[in-house]
């Protein structure tokens, strides 16, 4: 691992990341379908303390491709919940806390309370309470919020690059292998997984690309037996 900094990459700076997941369900069949979730991000530095830094992700633009029908649209509602956090990240760009967790709660109450009024069923019930409490898990939400469908391609160790391989246990049960490949200014972190034989994934796998210690794009591909997820970031500003 390479040498902790003290000027986080971010300092001082406001930058806006495109975000996107594809989901392709019953991949290489006839009625596979193709959906995608697409957010806009800007990310705020707020200041440090003592050896960490906080920041303020503000979503300003969400763009999903099924929010035409009642499904979709709430889903988008619910996305709604995420797109103001304030968040602290160690040295490494790891998420480590979430500072406006009663922002959120409080949130979630009054989104659940309006979507209730015009869906209801025990899937719906289920689901909301399944929100409800991971909201009241902070440790739970952390690990939520840096999943590759979330903020995990920015924050979960991956905002600065470094110049030694490394891995790292996945909550999908393998290992997340992480190695640097230098040219010039230029560095490419090529993601692969070890022991994936022992779980459910069929394959794991993305690149990583940085200009100097500036994070410019990554790219994370999942594959199982029911459905595939591309997972992408794009600095943009």
């Amino acid at each position: 691992m390479s040498e902790l900094i003290s000027e986080h990459p971010l300092m001082n700076k406001c930058r806006t990341y495109r975000f996107e997941t594809i989901v392709i369900s019953n991949p290489e069949t006839s009625y596979s379908t193709e959906k995608s979730y697409v957010r806009t991000a800007e990310v705020y530095y707020l200041g440090k303390e003592k050896d960490h830094f906080k920041y303020q992700i503000v979503v300003v633009d969400f763009d999903f491709s099924n929010d035409d029908n009642a499904m979709g649209k709430m889903l988008k509602q619910i996305s709604y919940l995420f797109d103001e956090l304030e968040v602290t990240v160690d040295h490494d760009g790891d998420l480590v806390e979430i500072d406006n967790i009663n922002f959120l709660r409080l949130r979630w109450t009054e989104i659940s309370s309006q979507l209730l009024e015009n869906h209801e069923g025990e899937v719906i019930n289920s689901y909301f309470e399944q929100i409800g409490s991971l909201l009241e898990d902070k440790a739970q939400l952390i690990v939520f919020l840096k999943g590759y469908n979330m903020f995990g391609l920015l924050f979960n160790g991956l905002l600065q690059s470094f110049d030694t391989k490394r891995k790292r246990p996945s909550p999908d049960g393998y290992t997340e292998m992480m190695t640097p490949v230098q040219n010039g200014d230029k560095t490419i972190l090529v993601i692969s997984a070890e022991k994936l034989e022992e779980t459910e994934t069929d394959y794991f796998g993305g690149l990583l690309r940085y200009r100097g210690n500036t994070y410019e794009e990554g790219f994370i591909e999942v594959k199982t037996h029911n459905y595939h997820l591309k997972h992408s970031l794009l600095w943009i500003g």
